[in-house]
Formats: structure tokens, C-alpha cells, sequence
């Protein structure tokens, strides 16, 4: 029973010593980038926003940006093709400001041809990407330009905060505990070289102008970015202040189709460099499923060879559950009570891993997939392949703001 304590205080620390360390980076990492600016550094802005159906949003977030404190700026909006009004919300929106661009969309569905179109048309030195949901506060743009002045800055991806946060919310709850971890674990950089997500994040358009066009069959366009910039050497640089306020996704059913189209894209992605002969992804991919299938593992080890082993995987389950406990309670925006912080990091990392395993299931055996779904919408008379393929672009429900 001590040998166990002793894994158990172990895997705790490690967890506690990760948080500390990513908060670190983080922290010294926003300190260095904001000594260093010019507030005299002022190039032109191009504010890209890609959108879909965003009658509920799209109007307040035009006119919050337009508050902005940053004077050279231009708002391009390309929109694909809604159906609930959005265009004309923003042509007349287009009478009003006449620093805002609105293009319909020309080419195939999805934010990575809405990029494309409206990086032709772009004439800012500095690109910054929104969602169509994003609110931001009047120096939000000024003081992130400022640290371009800096010439080792070529991106910058900013920290990001709830609008619409409900306490007894379930599905902002674990995305709450999700996201704490994702900054202090991941945005860090002490595992994964380069991941951000496409909103809230400026480029030099010297620097963006060397990954574009994106793919427009990807369902991340912000994980396609990150690989092309991490192989030309490009370092990001996760900020963490002034952030953008976003909306979490309101339901657990959203939450899931949201996070399903991160993982599936982001593995479908892997192994189409895989297919294409780059053996780092090869050996990425390889280790993803050894890690989420690490519990079948470290069980048939433990019936075979001993205690040892069923330890290590306690002791690797203790420090994940920590790595989720403790990048909450020591985040000083915490939101969730001490008591959700230690009993919701078990369903977060059972709802991560029912994303997970049919992602990279899906992604590896994708056409095999759809031919069995095309076999079962044939017996009961609907093209659940088709549908199926729609939904791969699903967006989450907005509430109006």
C-alpha cells in the first residue's frame, strides 16, 4: 500500500510541476513579447472573418471591432453562402463602415477557401483571423500590433475567454477544465512544438503569405497553418492578455460534432502526410494510438508481467487527472468550484477519448467508413454517407449576442 501512495504523490507532483512549468512559459513568454513593443509601430490591419450563418452574432461583432482604439484597419467578411440572412446583414453593414469588405463566397464550403478568397483581396501588413463570434475589447488590436515591433515576432496567438459561460452548465464546465489544461499543457509548447486555433491569432502577412492558399478540402485549416509554419522554423507565441471573449458550445451533442471535426480532421491531415511518405507523422500517429489505448496495454502487461506495470498506469492515469485538477485550481481566472475541479477531470477525459478513438478510426479508414454508412442508408432510404459529410463542417448553435 505505501508503493502505491508513493506512485499516486508522484504522479500528483508531476502533474502540479507540469502546470507550474507551462504557466511559466506562458507568462514569461507574454512579458517578453509586450517589454519589448513600439506603440509607435503602426502597419495596416486586415481583420479577416470567415462565416456561415451567423445572423445571431455577425452584426455585434462587426461593430465591436469597429470600436476598436486601432485606426488602420480593414474588416474583410467572407461569407458562404448562408441562409439566414447574414449577407444582407453585412451589406448593410457595408453602407455603414467603409473600412468593412464583404465578399460572397465563390469557392468550395468551409473556412479554408473563405481564407484563401479573402487573403486575395487582403491588404494589411498584419493579418489577424476572428470567428464570426468573437468579441474583443477596444486595445485588443493595438496592443498585439505593437509586438510586432519585435522582429523575431511573426505570430502571435492570444489567450481567449467564455462570453456566454453558464455555471450549471455541463458543456461549459468541461469545456472550461478543457480549455485551462489546453493553455498550460499545450498552447505552452512543452509537448507539442506548434497547435493553435484559428481565432484570435495575428501573422505577419509576410509570414502567411508563405502557407496560403490552404487546402480547401481541410476541416482545420488552423492545424494545416501550424504544420506549414512549423516546418519553414516559425515560432509561435501564445499571449496571454488582452484575450478574446468567445462562446463555448451550449450542449454536450454540439461540444462532441465540435470536437469531432478537431480530431478527425487534425488525424485525417496525419495521414495524408503519412500517405505521402513523412514518417515524423508516421511515428506521431503510431504513438497517439499507443497512448489512447494505453489502458489495454498497461492491463495485459500487468497479467503478464507484474505489479510494476499496473503502478506505471495508475500512475500516468493520476498524472493526467492532475494535469486537469490543478491547471483549474491554479488558473486565476477559475470559474469551476474546488469540488468540480477534482470530480469533473474523469468525465473530461472519458469525453475526450469517445471523441478520439472514432476520429482516428474514422480518419484512417474513411472511404471504408462511408461505404458502410452509403450501405445503411440504402436499407432505410437516406444517404446517410452524404449527410455524414455535411456534418463534417458542423457548426455550433450561437446564442444571440
Amino acid at each position: 500500500m505505501s508503493l502505491v501512495w508513493v506512485f499516486f504523490s508522484l504522479s500528483i507532483s508531476a502533474g502540479i510541476f507540469t502546470i507550474l512549468i507551462g504557466k511559466y512559459i506562458n507568462y514569461m513568454r507574454t512579458t517578453r513579447l509586450h517589454v519589448s513593443k513600439k506603440r509607435d509601430f503602426k502597419p495596416f490591419v486586415s481583420v479577416i472573418i470567415p462565416t456561415w450563418n451567423e445572423a445571431d452574432v455577425i452584426e455585434n461583432t462587426i461593430r465591436n471591432v469597429e470600436e476598436s482604439f486601432y485606426e488602420k484597419f480593414e474588416i474583410i467578411v467572407v461569407d458562404d453562402r448562408s441562409t439566414d440572412g447574414t449577407y444582407e446583414i453585412l451589406k448593410d453593414l457595408e453602407k455603414e463602415y467603409s473600412n468593412l469588405i464583404v465578399l460572397k463566397k465563390k469557392g468550395r464550403k468551409g473556412k479554408p477557401q473563405s481564407i484563401n478568397e479573402a487573403m486575395e483581396v487582403a491588404r494589411g501588413d498584419i493579418i489577424l483571423f476572428l470567428d464570426a463570434d468573437s468579441r474583443i475589447s477596444p486595445e485588443y488590436i493595438s496592443t498585439h500590433v505593437a509586438c510586432f515591433s519585435h522582429p523575431n515576432a511573426n505570430m502571435i496567438f492570444t489567450d481567449f475567454e467564455p462570453y456566454n459561460y453558464k455555471p450549471k452548465n455541463l458543456s461549459h464546465k468541461i469545456q472550461e477544465l478543457f480549455f485551462s489544461f489546453a493553455k498550460d499543457v499545450i498552447y505552452s509548447n512543452i509537448f507539442v512544438k506548434m497547435i493553435f486555433m484559428g481565432n484570435g491569432v495575428f501573422f505577419k502577412r509576410e509570414i502567411l503569405d508563405k502557407v496560403v492558399p490552404i487546402d480547401p478540402t481541410t476541416l482545420v485549416d488552423d492545424f494545416t497553418i501550424a504544420s506549414k509554419l512549423s516546418e519553414i522554423g516559425v515560432r509561435e507565441v501564445f499571449s496571454i492578455y488582452p484575450w478574446v471573449n468567445i462562446q463555448y458550445a451550449n450542449s454536450l451533442k454540439d461540444l462532441w460534432k465540435q470536437h469531432m471535426r478537431w480530431y478527425y480532421g487534425g488525424f485525417r491531415e496525419i495521414v495524408k502526410f503519412m500517405k505521402a511518405g513523412n514518417l515524423k507523422y508516421l511515428l506521431f500517429y503510431i504513438l497517439s494510438i499507443a497512448f489512447f489505448t494505453s489502458p489495454i496495454w498497461f492491463t495485459i502487461l500487468w497479467i503478464f508481467f507484474g505489479n510494476f506495470w499496473l503502478f506505471l498506469g495508475l500512475y500516468l492515469i493520476v498524472y493526467a487527472y492532475s494535469l486537469f485538477t490543478f491547471s483549474q485550481l491554479l488558473d486565476v481566472n477559475r470559474r469551476l468550484s474546488v469540488l468540480s475541479t477534482f470530480i469533473l477531470p474523469a468525465l473530461v477525459m472519458v469525453f475526450e477519448l469517445s471523441v478520439l478513438i472514432p476520429a482516428m478510426l474514422k480518419s484512417l479508414f474513411v472511404e471504408r467508413y462511408y461505404e458502410v454508412m452509403d450501405r445503411i442508408g440504402k436499407r432505410i432510404n437516406k444517404n446517410l454517407s452524404k449527410k455524414d459529410k455535411e456534418e463534417d463542417w458542423y457548426k455550433v448553435k450561437r446564442d444571440r449576442y
